[in-house]
C-alpha cells in the first residue's frame, strides 16, 4: 500500500493496529539514498512525532516500487527519512549498495551526475548517522559508500575536481563531513593508493565530528565568541565520537584514531591529548589539513568564507606550526587552481 492523502496522516499522531509493530526497531533511510524505480522492495514508513517521541506508519509496502511522483511529494512536503524496520535492515543496505555502485559504473552516466550521487547520498547518510549514531545499518551503509568512494576517485583522479564542484560553501556538519572525506580520501589516494587502509581512514574522515551530535545546538550555532566553559564543550566532540562509534566494527583502530585525534596540532598544543608530532598519525595529519581547509572556505555564522588560495595561504603562512606543511603541498597539487573557490 501507499499511504494515501499524505498530508492529513502527517498532521496527527498514527497508533499503529499491529501490536508487534510497537516493538520494532526503526532505522532512518534518507530520502537522498533511496532512488526512484530502482526496485526499493521493502516496507517504508513516515516519523510521526507525538507528544511521546514518535510513532510509525507504513507509507510503502515491500510489494510496490517507489515512484518519482510519491517521492516528490515527499519532498515537497519536507520530508527528508523515511524509516525501515530492523527486519528490513538488509534489505536496504543492499539496495543502497546496489543503487550506488550501479550510479558509479554506468557508461551513461556523466561525471557531474555520479558525483551528485555520491555527494547527496553521503551528506543524507551523515545527516542520519549524528541523529542515531547507535544504528549499525546506518554505519554498515556508510562504510560501503565509503568504499564506492575510495574505489571511485581511485579510478577517475579527476573525478575528485567534479565533486569539488558541487561543494557548497554553506557550512553544514553534514556537509562538512563530505567535503573533508572526499579530500582526505583523494590526498590519502596520492600517497598510498587504493589500500584498505584508504577505506579504513576514509571512513574515519566522514565520521571524524560525529561526536557534535552530543554537543549542545546552542553551541555550535553560537555566532560570537564561546566562553571557557563552552569551548570545554566543543573539545569533548573527538572523544564524544570515539565513544558513540566504539559498539561498530566497520569503524576499525585507524577510523577511531583520526576520530579521537584530529585537532592535536604538531606542535603539542592540540586537544584532547595535546599529542606530540610523532604519535600523530599521516591519516590523522591529512583529516586535520584538509577540516581546516573546508572550515576556511565554508561560510560560518561568525565568519564569511575565504576563497581557497587565500585559505592555503593562510594555513601556509600562520599554521605551519601546527600543521604537516608537506602533506599542505600536495593538497595544493590534488585541488590545483581550477578548485581553488
Amino acid at each position: 500500500m501507499y499511504l494515501s492523502k499524505l498530508g492529513k496522516h502527517m498532521a496527527r499522531p498514527y497508533s499503529t493496529t499491529d501490536p508487534e509493530l510497537d516493538s520494532q526497531i526503526f532505522h532512518p533511510a534518507p530520502l537522498a539514498t533511496l532512488h526512484a524505480g530502482k526496485g526499493a522492495h521493502f516496507d517504508l514508513y513516515l516519523g510521526i512525532p507525538t507528544r511521546a517521541g514518535q510513532r510509525y506508519v507504513l507509507f510503502k509496502s515491500a510489494d510496490l516500487d517507489l515512484t518519482d511522483e510519491k517521492r516528490r511529494e515527499l519532498i515537497d512536503r519536507g520530508v527528508k527519512f523515511l524509516y525501515v524496520t530492523d527486519d528490513d535492515a538488509g534489505n536496504y543496505f543492499t539496495f543502497v549498495d546496489r543503487t550506488v555502485g550501479d550510479a558509479l559504473r554506468s557508461e551513461n552516466a556523466t561525471a557531474e551526475q555520479k558525483s551528485a550521487v555520491l555527494y547527496h547520498t553521503t551528506a543524507a547518510l551523515v545527516q542520519a548517522t549524528f541523529s542515531r549514531p547507535e544504528s549499525p545499518v546506518l554505519i554498515r551503509t556508510n562504510r560501503t559508500v565509503v568504499e564506492h568512494t575510495v574505489d571511485a576517485i581511485a579510478s577517475d583522479p579527476a573525478l575528485l575536481r567534479t565533486m569539488a564542484a558541487t561543494f557548497t560553501l554553506d557550512y553544514s556538519l553534514y556537509t562538512h563531513a563530505v567535503h573533508v572525506a572526499t579530500m582526505g580520501t583523494a590526498l590519502l589516494l596520492e600517497l598510498f593508493g587504493t589500500e584498505t587502509r584508504v577505506k579504513d581512514a576514509a571512513m574515519g574522515y566522514l565520521l571524524h565530528d560525529v561526536g557534535k551530535c552530543r554537543v549542545p545546538s546552542q553551541i555550535l550555532r553560537k555566532g560570537g565568541i564561546l566562553t571557557p566553559m563552552e569551548m570545554k564543550e566543543i573539545e569533548r566532540h573527538p572523544e564524544h565520537g570515539v565513544e558513540l562509534m566504539r559498539p561498530h566494527d566497520e569503524v576499525t583502530d585507524l577510523a577511531m584514531d583520526i576520530i579521537l585525534s584530529h585537532h592535536e596540532k604538531l606542535n603539542g598544543r592540540g586537544y584532547p591529548r595535546r599529542l606530540p608530532p610523532e604519535r600523530i598519525s599521516v591519516e590523522t595529519r591529512i583529516c586535520t589539513i584538509v577540516d581546516v581547509y573546508d572550515a576556511l572556505t565554508s561560510h560560518r555564522v561568525y565568519k564569511p568564507a575565504l576563497r581557497g588560495v587565500e585559505a592555503l595561504t593562510f594555513m601556509r603562512d600562520r599554521m605551519y606550526e601546527e600543521i604537516d606543511t608537506g602533506l599542505l603541498k600536495q593538497l595544493i597539487h590534488i585541488l590545483g587552481p581550477r578548485n581553488n573557490k
